[in-house]
């Protein structure tokens, strides 16, 4: 092949990031060219070698060491070598992207989402070198329209990964925070690949109606009666075959929009809770201690007056009611811990040995 004196991308466009001249035969003394906005990898045997800025540059080992180490690693001696030279554009560009995703499985149902998207990236080439191994190197690009493609396919993966790792509830209630994450993560993975995603704008996100009504919880129960109503149908359908022939038949059929009702109901049904006196935390009817800081949640004791028959708590000395004492022979004390009745003058449970006052 005849020897390159000169090498220089002179006809990059606008929307070129990058342009790749595979082997080519160079000496030293031959002439690369770099504008303002480029900069220029060597490029061997699939793996990026040195790099060179803005400027015109006569090629000797000193400007491109790494690449002169490899050749005498090969046992390639003197001035002439083949190599080739991936010019890689460092102004800024633009991907639009857009399509359809998938929300996370939700609710009782696992009811997805279809969600359309669609807007753009902002990026530049941070690390050329990355740059050039990745794309020229690990998916064998050969052009610039080949890099444009994969970025925005890449993009678009991106996008339809992570809209699947939240469910609709949280999409419909936090969109733009659930966008940002989006983001974060394109942004994060393209640093690997040597990009730098200077901003990700969503344009629009297309949440259907039913999604919102089923994330509000007005559809739900439609939407869970119409499943039992589909699943009911498509078993009784398969009478005499599939999972019917194994045996499961009608039992299957009478008992699975049973138990989807009882689901319903019991997703329905209001919990009955109890507030924490100490901290103020929601439990579950019927705890005995509060699982956030373990206070007691049974009833506060109580004292009755002898004299007007106020209700008092365990261990006040005098009625608030009336101001008569509260020790008098014949007034019990109510464990505050285990609830056990104690006669009268008693400063410890003989139940549980709890202080009563």
């Amino acid at each position: 092949m005849p020897i390159i004196e000169r090498v220089a991308w002179d006809n990059a466009g606008p929307e070129d990031i990058a342009y790749r001249f595979p082997k080519l035969t160079l000496k030293y003394g031959s002439q690369v060219i770099v504008k303002e906005n480029q900069w220029a990898v060597f490029f061997r045997d699939g793996k990026a070698y040195d790099v060179l800025g803005p400027g015109r540059h006569t090629i000797t080992s000193s400007n491109i060491p790494l690449l002169t180490g490899a050749l005498k690693a090969l046992g390639i001696i003197g001035d002439i070598f083949d190599c080739e030279v991936v010019f890689v554009s460092n102004s800024q560009f633009r991907a639009n992207f857009g399509g359809k995703a998938y929300s996370a499985p939700s609710g009782d149902i696992k009811y997805q989402a279809e969600i359309g998207f669609y807007g753009y990236m902002l990026y530049k080439v941070e690390d050329p070198k990355l740059f050039v191994v990745e794309f020229f190197g690990n998916r064998g690009a050969s052009t610039s329209r080949d890099v444009e493609n994969y970025i925005r396919g890449f993009i678009n993966e991106r996008i339809i990964s992570e809209f699947g790792r939240h469910d609709i509830f949280e999409i419909v209630k936090n969109a733009d925070a659930t966008t940002d994450k989006v983001a974060l993560k394109i942004s994060d993975e393209a640093a690997r690949i040597g990009l730098k995603v200077i901003d990700c704008v969503f344009e629009g996100i297309n949440i259907p109606e039913e999604a919102r009504r089923f994330a509000s919880g007005l559809g739900t129960q439609a939407m869970m009666m119409q499943y039992m109503k589909e699943t009911a149908g498509e078993l009784k359908g398969a009478e005499g075959g599939g999972a019917a022939a194994a045996g499961l038949g009608a039992g299957v059929g009478l008992t699975m929009p049973f138990l989807m009702a009882q689901q319903l109901q019991q997703a329905q049904a209001p919990q009955q809770l109890i507030v924490c006196p100490n901290c103020g935390a929601k439990n579950p009817a019927g705890m005995k201690f509060c699982g956030q800081c373990g206070s007691s949640l049974l009833p506060p004791a109580k004292v009755k007056c002898p004299n007007c028959g106020a209700e008092n708590p365990a261990g006040m000395k005098f009625c608030g009611n009336c101001g008569s004492p509260l020790t008098q022979t014949g007034v019990e004390t109510t464990c505050p811990k285990c609830g056990a009745k104690n006669p009268p003058g008693m400063k410890f449970c003989g139940n549980c040995g709890t202080k009563l006052g």
